[in-house]
């Protein structure tokens, strides 16, 4: 049974039949069979079941669901029961009980004693005349009925002899073909018998307790069914006894083993038989707390386990929140830039900052118009133009994996969009599907507001060319593009749009110039939205995204063979460490030996002089002359002067090769630090080129305790990109999941010490409002569905009694009751809340927080070190160019305000591409 923490969890208990009405649904765990009564109680358990924690049994794998669990043990077991002979079953088990040795011990005094053992009616391999057969041994011969014939073998190392049979495919015997045979012309099938598969057998039959000694024991269920002894002998009770005794003292009074103390207490009153009740207090038992194998669950981690060290922060850094963005839009705001800068190249538009962005939507003046307003929106109506052209009636609408879902999307299906393609509970790829958006739109029930018949007229012809490199009238080219393409099922509140676009029959082409900046945020954003969904279908951008698909390929290849080239390398700088250190230790034997032979050069202090001086004053008989001294003495220098001429030569010699070989090695060295710098510079220009053609997805760098997550959106294309890390709030799933797995009160009494602008605690209040919601609108429609099934099946009964042009109606399939449903009910869930981190300090103080005992904060930990530099140094670019930013400005104080305004900014932005 899969184990959690060590232990097997106990099912849950099968209600009674008299514990719900006659008829009522119930829901079965589909791989434990455990029934339940309220679908709260299964889902919960579902979740408990799913959590990555469960540990098999049998093969001690970690880190795996429940159900993944319960796979590992049944296939283990299978192969087990498969492949070990039945035969070797009972006489392995009775030689493995009461084993004290390790398990690796047991198994191998185990195959060295039935390797050439063979029992009766067990299928073999025999080597008959020099083939090989299957066979089955019919019987064991007695050591008195062996026969002389060796059969050509070697003598085994356990002789023995068995009569065999060799049998078909079929497993039948063949009966002119037994022989008596000796052993070692037996043998097994490797996968049959081998320590492997031994060593899972004895871990799978029998158990062994935790002291040291401690024998293997056979289950119950087996012994019974082999006959096996289970009464541990004398010898090995007492060790046994001994071992538990000493426990008991280590632990402080608590006997480890219950069944034992008790029997010998009641052994100790009947002896004793006191006449009086004695009151004893009981021993407090001392709790062995588990180790713990981090990473755990992040909201298993208590509050003390999170603040690590003193450098730790016990709450999150208040991230901003963009005041200036409504959070209905703020997703759909994000999806719209990342889109326009990663596919920049295609819509021929220079790349900019999501601040710019931003001001860019909220700007509303109209004396001096936003040039990046223009320059954006042309760009991609141009795209969706060109197909109109080259003879595309109408742009296929989708959009690309990197999207990010507009907020008129339904949140069920924002969970299957790359905003949330991580959650582990997803089964969609990630891509955002269109399809689903439409069919949800055309559920919706709208306001439709007339529209001005001159919306018609200010839009006509706005696919005949492209918008000029002017930019002049893109704004009625926008309401022709809306008019034709985007209905109320593509664009939310389109007609109102419209409406404001061309508010009367008198307006112009050039009015809608001066009505645009006045639309509202939410309209415009939702314009963008639908622009970039259909340029998205159009042939330039899905003919770059196969560019972008062939240079990643590319690129891996490039980076396949820059590892290579480093695993090369780094075996180069290996071996010239190794003869760099040869030579040094070579170099300082010889400076040793050097020195040695200087000082045995270098001649003792002469005490001639004073020789002669007691020559001259004491004994001038001698024979040597004064003169015969001094010549002596002169040859002496002479030759010593010689030498040490000599031992400079040499050093100098020494000296010119050691400069030499200095030089070659620094030169060597030089060439392998060059070589790796310059890998270092391909792979740093992979990267970059990796980041700017991995168009395809954007994925968030991971999830904090609370189930918040972490965005970096790299923008490659630009300085510094959004030099923010985003934080999106929990998702529908990510609130059901913390709602289901604990104790969703600890979690936000949790939340509002560690977390306290996270505001999970109306997160989680409107998530649950969203389920009441549903389950009543649920049970609603099930309601008005049966009514209208009564109300067709009358109305077929009085078919004769209708009005012929309403029964030709419901010949239709329609119904007079149909229009009434109101599909306004269908649940709408709430947008995520976004806010960001944008000064290094926070990025700091964030990774202080975040703590890695947590198997998602440890993950988001390593993702923010591993974009430290660019998310980090995006910010320290952005701080620079504010820094000249003021310095122009201080700099040209005397220059009317509204120049400065028009030359910086989103309303200075230069379209590199549209010259």
């Amino acid at each position: 049974m899969p184990l959690l923490k060590r232990k097997a969890i106990k099912p849950v208990p099968t209600p009674s039949a008299d514990d719900f009405e006659e008829n009522t649904p119930v829901y079965m765990m589909r791989f434990t069979n455990e029934i339940f009564t309220t679908y709260e109680d299964y889902i919960n358990r579902y979740f408990f079941y799913k959590q990555k924690n469960w540990q098999c049994e049998t093969t001690g794998k970690s880190g795996l669901t429940f159900e993944e669990a319960l796979e590992s043990e049944h296939k283990e077991k299978s192969m087990v029961a498969n492949n070990f002979p039945a035969q070797l079953r009972k006489p392995l088990l009775e030689f493995v009980q009461f084993q004290t040795a390790r398990i690796d011990a047991v198994v191998d005094d185990a195959f060295a004693k039935f390797k050439n053992v063979y029992f009766l009616n067990e299928l073999v391999t025999v080597a008959w005349d020099g083939t090989s057969y299957s066979a089955v041994i019919r019987k064991v011969l007695p050591e008195d009925e062996w026969t002389t014939v060796k059969n050509g073998a070697s003598p085994p190392e356990e002789p023995g002899q068995y009569l065999v049979r060799v049998v078909d495919k079929r497993g039948r015997g063949i009966e002119d073909m037994e022989r008596v045979v000796d052993c070692s012309l037996l043998s097994r099938e490797r996968l049959a018998f081998n320590k492997n598969i031994i060593r899972k057998y004895v871990r799978e039959c029998s158990a062994k307790e935790n002291y040291i000694g401690a024998p293997w024991m056979v289950k119950t269920s087996l012994a019974k069914k082999y006959g096996i002894e289970t009464k541990l002998p004398a010898d090995l009770q007492a060790a046994r006894e001994s071992a538990f005794a000493k426990l008991k003292k280590r632990k402080g009074g608590v006997d480890p083993a219950p069944a034992l103390a008790a029997a010998k207490k009641a052994k100790k009153e009947v002896a004793e038989k006191p006449s009086k009740e004695v009151v004893a207090e009981a021993a407090v038992p001392v709790e062995v707390k588990p180790v713990i194998k981090y990473p755990i669950e992040d909201l298993e981690l208590d509050t003390g386990s999170i603040k690590q060290d003193e450098d730790s922060l016990l709450a999150r850094p208040l991230p901003v929140k963009d005041r200036s963005v409504p959070q209905n839009s703020f997703e759909a705001l994000i999806m719209s830039w990342q889109f326009m800068n990663s596919f920049s190249t295609p819509l021929k538009l220079s790349p900019f900052g999501m601040k710019d962005f931003e001001d860019s939507l909220a700007h509303t003046d109209i004396e001096h118009p936003s040039v990046m307003v223009a320059e954006y929106h042309s760009s991609l109506m141009n795209v969706i133009i060109q197909d109109r052209l080259k003879g595309i009636a109408r742009p296929i609408l989708a959009v690309p994996g990197g999207a990010v879902p507009s907020p008129s999307q339904p949140r069920e299906e924002r969970e299957h969009s790359v905003m949330t393609e991580d959650d582990e509970s997803i089964a969609d790829d990630g891509d955002l599907s269109v399809g689903g958006h439409d069919e949800y739109l055309q559920r919706r029930k709208l306001a439709h507001r007339p529209i001005n018949e001159r919306v018609v007229i200010v839009g006509q012809g706005w696919d005949e060319k492209v918008v000029p490199a002017s930019r002049q009238g893109w704004e009625a080219v926008l309401v022709g593009l809306i008019n034709e393409l985007g209905s109320f099922e593509a664009i939310p509140n389109v007609d109102r749009i419209l409406n404001h676009l061309v508010p009367n029959e008198t307006t112009l082409k050039d009015d809608v110039e001066q009505l645009y900046p006045s639309l509202p945020y939410e309209d415009k954003v939702s314009i963008l939205v639908f622009l970039v969904e259909t340029a998205a279908g159009t042939s330039a951008v899905r003919h770059y995204m196969e560019e972008c698909r062939q240079n990643l390929k590319e690129l891996r290849l490039q980076k396949f063979d820059i590892n290579k080239d480093r695993r090369q390398l780094q075996s180069e700088w290996a071996e010239f460490e190794r003869m760099e250190a040869i030579d040094n230790k070579n170099a300082a034997l010889e400076k040793a030996a050097e020195e040695q032979r200087s000082a045995a050069s270098t001649p003792e202090p002469s005490q001639d002089t004073d020789s002669d001086t007691h020559a001259m004053n004491g004994d001038l008989s001698r024979t040597e002359s004064r003169q015969e001294k001094l010549k002596r003495q002169q040859v002496e220098r002479e030759q010593q002067e010689s030498r040490r001429n000599q031992d400079l030569l040499r050093q100098r010699a020494l000296m010119k090769a050691k400069s030499a070989e200095q030089k070659l090695r620094y030169d060597a060295r030089k060439k392998l630090a060059d070589r790796e710098a310059a890998l270092n510079r391909k792979e740093e220009q992979i990267d970059r080129d990796s980041r700017r053609y991995g168009i395809a997805r954007v994925r968030p760098l991971g999830k904090d305790r609370f189930y918040n997550r972490y965005w970096y959106f790299d923008g490659i294309t630009m300085d510094h990109g959004t030099d923010r890390l985003y934080v999106q709030s929990p998702s529908f799933l990510d609130l059901e999941v913390m709602r289901t797995s604990g104790d969703k009160d600890k979690i936000l009494k949790r939340q509002k010490v560690e977390d306290p602008a996270g505001g999970l605690d109306e997160l989680m209040r409107l998530h649950d409002q969203e389920i009441t919601n549903g389950l009543v609108l649920e049970k609603v429609a099930r309601e008005r569905k049966l009514m209208l099934e009564k109300e067709r099946a009358l109305d077929t009964d009085d078919e004769d009694d209708k009005d012929p042009k309403t029964r030709g109606d419901a010949a239709n399939g329609h119904s007079l009751h149909e229009d009434q449903v109101d599909e306004s009910l269908l649940v709408q869930h709430i947008p995520t809340h976004w806010s960001f981190y944008d000064e290094p300090e926070q990025i700091d103080n964030l990774l202080r927080w975040l703590n890695s005992k947590g198997i998602r904060e440890r993950a988001l930990q390593t993702a923010i070190n591993n974009n430290y530099d660019l998310i980090v140094g995006g910010m320290q670019r952005r701080h620079h160019d504010l820094v000249t930013l003021l310095q122009k400005e201080q700099n040209r104080r005397s220059t009317r305000t509204k120049t400065v305004m028009a030359s910086e900014g989103y309303l200075g932005y230069l379209n590199r591409f549209n010259k």
